[in-house]
């Protein structure tokens, strides 16, 4: 897989940190930090994961990192995939920072099988200068499957990031994505709640063994610009939820026929499922009021999808989720 050097890869990852910034909704956030100035070391994560199969189960075959991304060795604690390894990912800094520029690459090979999330939520800090980004590269190959499954975003109060994931699957290969997005520290300060300056996320998948674009969705949530709480956004909710399974047509279709939609008006949850363009997959949205009452529902379409997709069932949750 590693055909670029490390130091070839992570300098482009670095030009496309900065091309990144260049997006209009960051126009107003181009001051530099007093502390320390943006995209420097220490501020310039990069952090590459490759899996690859061996014999009778996957292995991690490379990893390359700059700080503050790490990464915690494969475990293969998942009984229902004993084959499978799970990476957790770290930052040293335990949250992001004004100027930071975080890379991270995950390539599953031919047949090979993933899950990556990380150790805890992750925390936007405070900010009165500039903005952070991360950039987001996900490469599945033939027969490949990977569960990106991170935990929450907490944007905190003044907080501006932006988020673009680039998606390259192969046609054989499968990918169940999530994203949680929490609204603040909502029980630390009166003006937590959806009180970031900007929220920017970006998701484009393309088909690896042509280049073909098969879908791109953007969101822009300027809580200043806009009621977050009107109808057709938020809706009086505070929790979003968002989950992209990319997979083979039947499986999708099938995924999709399975998957719940409703609005719980007990448990304050809206949710519910479509195909994405070209039947290339399923996309799924939860609105709640709590992080573990979306993230409940997103652990039943994922033990729909993981079942559909690669015949297995999820283990128990951990007690701490």
């Amino acid at each position: 897989m590693t055909q670029l050097s490390s130091r070839t890869r992570a300098e482009l990852a670095r030009l496309a940190l900065a091309r990144l910034g260049q997006a209009p909704e960051l126009r107003d956030y181009q001051d530099e930090p007093a502390q320390m100035p943006s995209g420097i070391v220490g501020k310039n994560g990069y952090l590459r994961l490759e899996f690859a199969k061996r014999g009778d189960r996957s292995v991690l075959s490379f990893m390359d990192r700059r700080v503050p991304f790490l990464a915690q060795r494969p475990l293969y604690w998942d009984e229902a995939m004993p084959e499978m390894p799970c990476v957790f990912i770290i930052t040293t800094t335990g949250c992001l920072l004004q100027g930071d520029r975080m890379a991270l690459e995950i390539e599953v090979g031919k047949d090979a099988a993933a899950h990556v999330t990380t150790q805890s939520a992750t925390k936007v800090h405070m900010m009165n200068a500039n903005y952070a980004s991360q950039m987001q590269d996900i490469v599945v190959e033939e027969g490949g499957y990977l569960e990106y499954m991170p935990d929450p975003l907490i944007p905190h109060r003044t907080s501006r990031f932006l988020s673009h994931t680039r998606i390259s699957i192969a046609e054989r290969g499968s990918l169940l994505y999530s994203e949680v997005v929490l609204p603040g520290r909502k029980y630390h300060h009166k003006d937590e709640l959806f009180g970031f300056d900007l929220y920017s996320s970006t998701i484009e998948a393309t088909r690896r063994e042509n280049n073909v674009r098969l879908f791109v969705e953007k969101f822009i949530v300027d809580p200043r610009a806009t009621d977050l709480s009107r109808t057709g956004i938020m809706n009086g909710y505070e929790v979003f939820g968002n989950v992209i399974l990319l997979t083979e047509k039947e499986k999708a279709l099938q995924t999709l026929q399975a998957a719940d939609a409703a609005v719980d008006k007990e448990a304050r949850l809206a949710y519910g499922a479509s195909l994405l363009p070209g039947d290339c997959g399923v996309v799924f949205k939860v609105l709640g009021m709590t992080s573990e009452s979306v993230r409940g529902k997103i652990r039943e379409f994922w033990q729909i999808a993981r079942r559909i997709v690669a015949g297995r069932d999820l283990p128990q949750a951990f007690l701490w989720q």
